[in-house]
């Protein structure tokens, strides 16, 4: 999985950076659609465990600031 573009948590956004909330965490991303993938990267930069998986979908456009995102790992089954 590539690395989230996204700038230190706790900095307001600018311009066209939206602050947006993964698993409770401050975060701003660079514009106003993130991909889900990006999303789960920044949530889990390194997967709690092997067998970990994830059900992602396509893109989601920021609609406002502080858009939440909670993002839960899943293992096989």
């Amino acid at each position: 999985m590539s690395e989230a573009a996204v700038t230190e948590p706790g900095h307001e956004a600018r311009g066209t950076q939206y602050a947006i909330v993964v698993n409770g965490e401050l975060v701003v991303v660079p514009g106003e659609v993130v991909s889900y993938a990006e999303v789960v990267a920044i949530a889990y930069p390194v997967p709690p465990g092997p067998d970990t998986t994830y059900t992602v979908g396509q893109t989601v456009e920021v609609r406002k600031e502080g858009t939440t995102f909670d993002v839960v790992p899943g293992g096989k089954s």
